[in-house]
């Protein structure tokens, strides 16, 4: 369970650290993200969510690993299921990792 957790976490903070926080307005990062990806969370597939995402928080696109999604796809009902019912933890730690992701690229 704790691998899923962190791929999920992972693509989410693809996402995070590519929004333009500024231009989305005044309300908490965490608020819109956690929206966002709740709102999403009601796809049939991880690819679609994806997808919802990445529309929701005016993103192109995000540089995942085909790979990774796949993964996640597999196992796409209990993923699905985390998404909507743990959709702040998993803000926080898509939160935190952006922050990580950023800190390295700096480095």
């Amino acid at each position: 369970m704790d691998e899923l957790y962190d791929k999920i976490g992972d693509l989410l903070a693809l996402a995070y650290v590519k929004v333009n926080w500024k231009r989305m307005g005044t309300r908490s990062s965490y608020d819109i993200f956690q929206h966002r990806l709740k709102t999403s969370s009601s796809q049939s597939s991880v690819t679609r969510f994806i997808d919802k995402l990445c529309k929701g928080l005016s993103l192109q696109s995000i540089s995942a690993d085909p790979s990774d999604i796949e993964h996640l796809e597999e196992q796409k009902e209990e993923i699905l299921r985390m998404l909507r019912e743990e959709s702040v933890y998993l803000t926080l730690l898509a939160a935190k990792k952006a922050k990580e992701m950023k800190q390295g690229d700096k480095k």
